[in-house]
């Protein structure tokens, strides 16, 4: 084979690669998920994750070395479509940024409802799981300067203390969901948000 060959091949095989790995990395993710939330973090071996996951042991390890790095991968991606709405919003309007982010926060308790449950027993264990919070607490930040930001161009009197009173509400909404579930007022709550800080005057 010559070199040509072998240079025209090299690009596809390593896109192949790449997505081979892609695809392992997700079926690594989505097991220890469904482990986690099922028989808890401590419960969960990386044997067991590796077996539900339908690879070695030692594949997994050649993508993640602990299951602390598994959590924390698995918390930071409950997080990355919100980090996207900040770093890349899709309106330079402030009212619908704000919207937008609203909605993002509403429709991922309803469709990932057992996710942010996991999250939420998570972090609430600060002794055992203070990495966690710590990465919470990180992500909590950026969202309330975000938010103040966006309060200020909208003309909210005092946006910091509103900023952090959304925050809180957040907290106390996704709380709230994951232990009541369809008897929990989710729809009303997205509406008065959105109608508050979000209406246009006219």
């Amino acid at each position: 084979m010559t070199n040509r060959s072998v240079n025209k091949m090299a690009p596809r095989n390593q896109g192949k690669i790449q997505e081979i790995r892609k695809e392992s990395m997700k079926k690594i993710m989505q097991a220890a998920f469904l482990l986690f939330s099922k028989q808890g973090f401590e419960a969960t071996s990386i044997a067991q994750i590796a077996k539900q996951a339908g690879i070695s042991k030692g594949l997994l390890y050649n993508y993640y070395q602990s299951k602390e790095e598994l959590l924390e991968q698995l918390i930071l991606d409950a997080f990355s479509q919100g980090d996207n709405l900040i770093t890349h919003p899709g309106s330079d309007d402030p009212r619908l940024m704000l919207e937008d982010l609203f909605r993002w926060f509403f429709k991922e308790l309803r469709e990932r409802t057992d996710y942010w449950r996991l999250v939420t027993e998570l972090t609430l264990k600060v002794d055992r799981f203070r990495f966690v919070r710590d990465i919470t607490v990180e992500k909590m930040k950026a969202y309330v300067t975000f938010l103040e930001h966006l309060l200020t161009q909208i003309g909210i009197e005092n946006p910091a203390g509103e900023a952090k009173i959304i925050m809180a509400l957040f907290d106390g909404i996704g709380i709230q969901f994951v232990m009541m579930r369809e008897n929990y007022p989710l729809d009303e709550y997205e509406h008065y948000l959105i109608h508050k800080y979000c209406k246009r005057e006219t």
